[in-house]
């Protein structure tokens, strides 16, 4: 449902160096006697009529007054026709002045042409197909006018009326404040049909990002959906219930309808959930393959509710579709350390990052990609009397060397696929270290930095590294320093000779980088988060695997793993 023209970022360039030429000389030839001169500045003599009205697939074009004679203009009349359009586009022009003299006839009186030998630009016209556009038509604007009583060249646009489909122009459901975790929401959307021909059915996709359907329809198959990230194709760790619906309306152009899901129930580790529904699925066997656990629904059938053409006209939206709720729910990122134990010249491994001690999940970014402004940012600081001879990919010397042994600290991120750490759930990274010197030992410590809507305990956000030698004075090493953070038992790893515990009020495996876990035990891919398009990883995310196994373990991974 949500199509943005493309391009419009690309044209900014264009725009720069079109927007320089202002000011100069027209250069345009006119009819004989006519002084001023109306033209399209920039793309050209087409515009394309969509329904929205929070975007404008026009914004890149723009009109320009030229006065291409000698002498002043003291006044110009100009005469926009866009009757051809039968009623069907709301017409917007740049001109100053402007009145409707009839429908579909904007006349438009002006004091503000150009110096002669100028150019004026002005903003472009604003062209929105309306409810009843026929998507696949089109039409003309026309502008005609006299200047000082001198003829103006007439100048045609051409309007190319959008097969849209069907557009969102209402929602309801909607929540203030926040909603509890297990609170029962009921969304609903409402929709338009902009599109070109009637249609003998359609189908129906939803998503429900953050709930669970509370209710299953006749009609509809529902599953569970995987998400993808967007530029490479890879499979994330976040999934959300869907579904796919069929109705059997015959629907016109022109016709409205709402949809509601039926209640749906909030997750008890959700921070935000999301409601959205599509109609017009272009390929509904493609999400169906994509689904897993797919079954038909059980319960009454869905229907679509048609809006009588007496009620308010909606808003149609390009962006910001369906409904979206606050949950109140916090999570708390807790560092995890380590200790370990060797000889000089042992290569001990210790696997350090952090976990998130819940009840809520954790987006671990909130950019607009993956990894963009991380929610935690975790800083490893390697012990005095040793040297990270093993580095694990994603973590970053302060010059910015990927995997670089020798550096004090690093700056540690999560796999690109790895966009939630769910309710017990760890990121950790593995790392080698060289003793190097028993009597130089000290302890090094993860800090982590951490937004504040995924930091319930601030004092659990640095954890101590310590690494002892046998029989070294002082080499213990049980705690971290001033920053605070404590290290504590659990756990065993082996390096090239000696051993590793890992730290913070519990333990888990490690990998070489990144590793997303949940117990002491091997496991497979965890629990999901938000998705959707316009919704920030945040917005949404099912229950996580709540609590993670307590005791030893083993840190013998070399492999990127994830616990569930």
């Amino acid at each position: 449902m949500s199509r943005l023209p493309r391009g419009v970022w690309a044209t900014a360039g264009v725009l720069a160096v079109a927007a320089a030429t202002v000011g100069v000389p027209s250069g345009r030839a006119v009819a004989a006697g006519a002084e001023l001169e109306v033209a399209s500045g920039y793309g050209g003599y087409t515009l394309k009529a969509m329904p929205y009205t929070d975007m404008d697939p026009n914004a890149v074009n723009y009109v320009t007054l030229a006065n291409t004679g000698k002498t002043k203009i003291t006044s110009y009349t100009l005469t926009v026709d866009y009757s051809s359009l039968g009623g069907f586009v709301d017409v917007t022009a740049p001109f100053s002045g402007c009145e409707k003299k009839t429908e579909g006839v904007l006349v438009c009186q002006g004091k503000d042409a150009p110096a002669p030998g100028r150019t004026t630009r002005l903003g472009g016209f604003r062209v929105r197909s309306l409810k009843g556009a026929k998507g696949g038509t089109t039409g003309e604007i026309k502008v005609s006018g006299q200047a000082d009583g001198a003829a103006i060249t007439e100048r045609v646009w051409k309007v190319d009326i959008k097969d849209e489909g069907f557009v969102q122009d209402r929602t309801t459901g909607a929540v203030e404040g926040k909603v509890k975790p297990g609170a029962e929401v009921r969304p609903g959307a409402g929709f338009t049909y902009f599109g070109a021909n009637t249609l003998k059915g359609t189908d129906f996709f939803m998503s429900a990002s953050g709930t669970s359907f509370g209710q299953e329809f006749s009609n509809c198959d529902y599953g569970t959906m995987p998400v993808y990230e967007y530029t490479s194709g890879e499979l994330t760790d976040v999934t959300y219930p869907a579904a796919i619906c069929h109705f059997d309306d015959t629907i016109e152009v022109g016709d409205s309808f709402d949809v509601s899901p039926g209640p749906l129930r909030i997750d008890a580790a959700a921070r935000g959930a999301h409601w959205e529904g599509r109609p017009g699925t272009e390929d509904p066997r493609v999400d169906r393959e994509k689904m897993t656990g797919v079954h038909p629904g059980k319960g009454p059938e869905l229907k679509l509710v048609p809006r009588p053409d007496s009620a308010p006209q909606g808003k149609p939206q390009a962006t910001d579709l369906g409904v979206t709720y606050q949950v109140d729910n916090t999570a708390d990122a807790e560092a995890l350390g380590a200790s370990a134990e060797g000889r000089p010249g042992d290569v001990v491994t210790v696997d350090v990052g952090y976990r998130n001690n819940g009840p809520g999940g954790m987006p671990t970014w909130t950019g607009s990609r993956p990894i963009e402004d991380p929610s935690v940012e975790t800083t490893v600081t390697i012990p005095p009397g040793t040297t990270a001879v093993k580095v694990p990919k994603l973590c970053w010397t302060e010059n910015g060397h990927e995997s670089k042994p020798g550096a004090r600290s690093y700056e540690c991120t999560n796999e690109v696929t790895d966009w939630r750490v769910g309710p017990g759930e760890r990121l950790v990274w593995s790392f080698g270290l060289r003793i190097d010197k028993a009597s130089a030992l000290k302890p090094g410590k993860v800090s982590l930095k951490v937004l504040r809507e995924s930091d319930s305990n601030p004092k659990n956000d640095t954890a101590a590294i310590t690494v002892k030698a046998p029989g070294a004075p002082g080499g213990t090493g049980g705690t971290g320093d001033s920053d605070g953070g404590t290290g504590s038992s659990g756990g065993t790893t082996g390096g090239s000779s000696g051993s590793g515990s890992g730290g913070g009020s519990d333990s888990g495996s490690g990998s070489a980088g990144g590793a997303h876990d949940t117990s002491s035990t091997s496991g497979q891919t965890g629990s999901m988060a938000s998705t959707g398009a316009g919704t920030a990883p945040w917005i949404a995310g099912t229950a996580g695997v709540l609590a993670a196994g307590v005791g030893t373990v083993l840190f013998t991974t070399t492999r990127r793993r994830r616990r569930s």
